[in-house]
């Protein structure tokens, strides 16, 4: 509807949007409510490449609802959001789960990273999901409304647009080679003997290796 098509409103319709958008968000935020021993704090110079992903992620993020919002495409803006959560919860926190989970040796880094994304995320959906944010925001800050705060700020996260774009490859080729998997009936637990990328890029990817390898279970 907010593209001037015709609208028909079915469960399953809304069921795809808390799927897609609400419940990521919410599953990030009880996971880092339920796992944190210490109150997280803001954090962006984390050395940990997941940390620094995700962090640059959020930057991108941020740019393109900036510049959607301001010329009133929501939908594209929605979407954006929509494509980020997959990453976050799909990606960074299911391959960091062992930093979260390690008891007294679980990493500081980790929590305050995913602190510092959901307090940006919930300020950048706060025009879009107002009410979700608004209970998150305020769980996690503590403060009054994320409606009252200001729109992050460019500067507010580190840029790496190269780091990036390597990793949204490296999901892209887990994801493919998942598909490959499933056509051959091959069960994620069966251990491949080798994955080969073909791709101009590949050479791109070679610092990646060990985690498309663990992720893959090569």
């Amino acid at each position: 509807i907010l593209r001037g098509g015709n609208l028909v409103v079915t469960e399953r319709g809304i069921r795809e949007g808390v799927r897609q958008a609400l419940l990521p968000m919410w599953n990030a935020y009880s996971f880092l409510q339920l796992y944190a021993e210490r109150p997280a704090t803001w954090h962006t110079d984390s050395e940990n490449v997941l940390d620094r992903y995700i962090l640059a992620k959020l930057a991108v993020t941020r740019d393109e609802i900036t510049e959607a919002l301001d010329v009133y495409d929501i939908a594209g803006a929605c979407e954006s959001f929509r494509l980020f959560c997959d990453s976050l919860t799909n990606w960074y926190v299911r391959r960091s789960r062992a930093r979260f989970w390690a008891g007294q040796d679980a990493e500081p880094e980790a929590f305050d990273t995913l602190f510092t994304v959901l307090e940006v995320a919930g300020r950048l959906a706060a025009p879009l999901l107002p009410l979700a944010t608004e209970a998150m925001w305020r769980g996690l800050t503590g403060e009054r409304s994320v409606h009252l705060t200001d729109w992050p700020a460019a500067d507010e996260l580190p840029a790496d647009p190269d780091l990036v774009a390597a990793m949204d490859a490296v999901q892209s080729v887990c994801s493919v080679a998942s598909s490959v998997r499933k056509a051959n009936k091959l069960r994620v637990r069966l251990p491949l003997r080798k994955l080969t990328v073909a791709s101009p890029a590949a050479d791109a990817l070679t610092p990646f290796t060990g985690l498309i390898a663990d992720e893959m279970n090569v």
